[in-house]
C-alpha cells in the first residue's frame, strides 16, 4: 500500500474512533437495539426500555394531518416502554404542503418542492394533550460533513434542533446517517438508522420529562 494512503487511512480511522468516544457517543450511553423482523410490515425494533409497533400503512387521525394536502408515504406506528403507548405518523410531502404552517427559516426558505419527512407526535402520559411534530429536510453530503441543522423536533412550546452527520461512516457520503438531537445547549440524544441501528441517550440530561418524546423521535427514525 502507498505510505501516504496508508497514513490517511491510519488518521481518519483514529479521528473517528476519537469522535465516538466523546461526549455523547459512549457506551455508558448507548442503548441495545434489537429488529425483530417478521412477515413484509411487521417488524418492530426495541432500542433501551422502548420498543415500536409494527408498521400500519395510512394516517391514523387524519383530521390532525389535514393541513397537509396528497400526503405520500403515509404510515403510523406505536411507541411503547416505561408505562407509555405513544401514537406516532408519518408522511412525505413537499414544501409547499406547509403554507399556512409555520417553519423555521432554514425549512421555509427551502423551494416550494423540496421534499419534507413530517412525523407526528402524540403526547405523552404526563402531558396526553402535548403533541409535537419533527420535520427532517433530504441533506447532502456537504451538509452531513459539517453536521449541519436537518431538522426540527417541536411542541407549542418547545424547540429542539436536529443536525445530521456521516462521522461513523466515510467523509463526503450518505453511508451511516447519524441524526443528533439538541436541546437546551445539549446533544441529547442521537440515532442511526438502516440496517445496522444504534442510539444514544444523554445521563446528563436534566428534564427527563423529554426522554419518552425523544423516544418516539428516534423510533421514527428506526422504523422509516
Amino acid at each position: 500500500m502507498n505510505f501516504r494512503i496508508f497514513l490517511t487511512t491510519f488518521f481518519l480511522a483514529c479521528s473517528l474512533n476519537v469522535f465516538s468516544q466523546k461526549g455523547l457517543y459512549t457506551p455508558a450511553q448507548e442503548w441495545p437495539v434489537k429488529i425483530n423482523d417478521g412477515w413484509f410490515t411487521a417488524k418492530t425494533i426495541s432500542y433501551g426500555a422502548y420498543t415500536t409497533s409494527s408498521r400500519k400503512n395510512g394516517i391514523a387521525d387524519a383530521t390532525s394531518l389535514s393541513f397537509i394536502k396528497d400526503p405520500q408515504n403515509a404510515y403510523n406506528i406505536h411507541i411503547t416502554g416505561q408505562e407509555e403507548d405513544i401514537l406516532v405518523q408519518t408522511v412525505t410531502t413537499s414544501h409547499i404542503a406547509f403554507s399556512g404552517h409555520s417553519l423555521p427559516s432554514f425549512l421555509d426558505n427551502m423551494p416550494a418542492t423540496a421534499s419534507f419527512w413530517y412525523v407526528l407526535i402524540n403526547g405523552t402520559r404526563q402531558a396526553p394533550l402535548k403533541r409535537w411534530e419533527m420535520v427532517l429536510k433530504n441533506v447532502t453530503y456537504l451538509e452531513l460533513n459539517d453536521n449541519k441543522q436537518a431538522g426540527i423536533l417541536r411542541s407549542p412550546d418547545e424547540e429542539l434542533r436536529i443536525t445530521a452527520h456521516n462521522r461513523f461512516g466515510t467523509r463526503n457520503s450518505y453511508e451511516n446517517i447519524c441524526y443528533e438531537f439538541h436541546y437546551r445547549r445539549q446533544v441529547a440524544a442521537a440515532v442511526i438508522g438502516g440496517e445496522h441501528p444504534r442510539v444514544w441517550l444523554s445521563t446528563e440530561l436534566k428534564d427527563t420529562s423529554v426522554v419518552p418524546i425523544l423516544a418516539a423521535a428516534i423510533g421514527a427514525i428506526l422504523s422509516r
